[in-house]
């Protein structure tokens, strides 16, 4: 991006402030009213005042040596600032020489005014320096009068106004807004209450305590009238009147020399906004309460100890949410067959997690045809009137303890499992694939196969929550790292190896946002 300097943004500022000047110069000559001109003429002297303030500042900072680095301002205005600079300026010359009614030009005055505040006000976030906060703030405030003074002509259609027709101005302003406000002064009294906060409270409010109307004996312990008038600054607190709840924003009033003496508070009833947020904290406990539950009888599925002592078995299951849409098991099926399974479900969270019951209680357990399984399987779910995009990938594997083999099927679970053999130190994936189980199809058909088994062969069962697994550079754990972790520590026990996954994993993804997919892996010893 191209850099903007403080120099920059001061000739910028300059432009602006000299083309009001033309511009109510313009309007002051071509005026023919005098009253007219009087206004336009101190509008075009308060701009002139504006364009000497910051050539002053263009002057001084032109001589300091940090302007080589652009340090006056932060290190860069925001792109949006300088994409907007053509939209700050005025209209040409040309344009205020066409025939237009007065009412018409006081409207593109003011909408100009308008960009000039937006123009200073990103200015002033843009810089930590206070002298230039507090003349960028005073020239907003200068500019503000200006936008109100011609709004103001507009709405009463003539060239100035009283006293008494400002006010009415902008008490209609404050009589029309549906909160109540109030104007307190420093020592608690009510100098000003709208209509609509007298009509609340039936109450003559004017010249009475503040706390008084809202029924106490002495000013509230926390009261922010007080503390924004100390402060200068907008406080905002909730208070209980008349058995509602009322939002309160005091903010400092400033007098001509910039001191605050008084506050102008908006109260606004929020007790059916505070009733409905109480509601939806009570669903929501509830909720959390039901999901707990729901979580723990999902682990309570988990599976328990196997009853022989051919094949150990440990895992990781670590869900994204409250409740997975992970899910595995391993479990007997005779004394000489052992079923294992590894299931991912799309989505995450209850909708997932309903899927994985419907797995649990609708999976065969004693056939011995891993293919035939997962087609029964995905007939039962095809009866069922689950969404056509949710689905289940699953690999189902059926050891056999006297012949040391797997027999195994796919069902989409692209994150194959991998075989460890510890003696030579290679790992092997079981290859297969497969449709997952879903409504996808009318009829599906699994190929089967099997691989031999060694005493102290591994097998590794995991889902893609593992491999995709980001670190701060946005760089996924995968396959490899998975490998190469599986080799580095195949001497360790399954018990030892799924803690050390997980303190790997906890570094890989240091400094990142929270796991967004379920991670599940299950280590068999053979």
């Amino acid at each position: 991006m191209q850099r903007i300097t403080e120099l920059d943004i001061l000739k910028i500022a300059i432009s602006i402030e000299e083309d009001g000047v033309s511009l109510y110069r313009r309007l002051y000559k071509n005026e023919k009213n005098e009253l007219k001109k009087q206004v336009f003429y101190a509008m075009m002297n308060e701009e002139k005042s504006h364009v000497s303030i910051f050539k002053k500042l263009y002057k001084d900072i032109e001589k300091k040596e940090e302007v080589a680095n652009g340090k006056y301002f932060d290190s860069h205005i925001p792109t949006a600032v300088k994409t907007l600079i053509s939209y700050f300026m005025l209209p040409t010359e040309e344009f205020y020489n066409q025939e237009q009614d007065f009412k018409e030009i006081i409207e593109q005055s003011v909408a100009q005014e308008y960009r000039t505040i937006e123009f200073y006000n990103k200015l002033k976030q843009n810089t930590h320096r206070q002298d230039i906060k507090k003349i960028l703030y005073d020239i907003i405030c200068e500019e503000e009068k200006h936008v109100i003074k011609l709004k103001e002509m507009i709405y009463f259609e003539k060239e100035t106004i009283t006293l008494e027709e400002h006010i009415h101005f902008i008490e209609n302003v404050l009589n029309g807004m549906g909160d109540w406000v109030r104007v307190i002064d420093a020592n608690d009294n009510i100098i000003y209450a709208n209509k609509t906060m007298k009509e609340g409270l039936s109450l003559s409010l004017v010249g009475r305590k503040c706390y008084e109307v809202i029924g106490r004996d002495m000013p509230c312990d926390n009261c922010v009238s007080r503390q924004s008038i100390e402060n200068y600054k907008s406080m905002r607190k909730e208070e209980e009147i008349n058995g509602k709840i009322y939002s309160i924003m005091s903010s400092p009033l400033r007098d001509l020399n910039g001191e605050v003496h008084s506050v102008i508070e908006v109260l606004r009833d929020v007790t059916e906004t505070k009733l409905m947020q109480e509601k939806l904290k009570e669903q929501n406990n509830k909720l959390n309460t039901d999901l707990q539950i729901a979580r723990e009888m999902q682990y309570s599925l988990l599976p328990k100890p196997l009853t022989q002592t051919k094949v150990e078995f440990d895992y990781i299951y670590i869900p994204s949410e409250m409740i997975g849409g992970d899910f595995f098991d391993v479990f007997n099926i005779d004394e000489s067959h052992i079923g294992v399974y590894i299931a991912d479900v799309s989505g995450h969270g209850v909708p997932a997690s309903m899927l994985t019951m419907f797995l649990r209680q609708t999976i065969a357990k004693d056939i011995l045809s891993p293919a035939l399984v997962l087609k029964q399987l995905y007939k039962n779910y095809s009866e069922v009137d689950f969404s056509k995009e949710m689905y289940i990938t699953m690999f189902f594997g059926i050891i056999d303890i006297n012949k040391n083999t797997i027999r195994y099927a796919n069902a989409g679970h692209h994150m194959l499992p991998m075989l460890l053999d510890k003696d030579n130190g290679k790992i092997i994936s079981l290859e297969a694939t497969g449709i997952p189980i879903s409504r996808w199809m009318d009829q599906v058909e699994y190929d089967e196969y099997v691989q031999k088994l060694k005493i102290n062969n591994r097998l590794v069962f995991f889902t893609d929550g593992v491999t995709e697994i980001c670190n701060s550079s946005s760089e996924m754990y995968g396959i490899s790292r998975l490998k190469a972790f599986n080799l580095r520590n195949k001497d360790n026990t399954i018990n030892k190896i799924k803690d050390l996954l997980t303190e790997e994993i906890n570094a890989f993804k240091k400094g990142t946002d929270q796991i967004t997919d379920d991670i599940t892996a299950v280590f068999l010893d053979i």
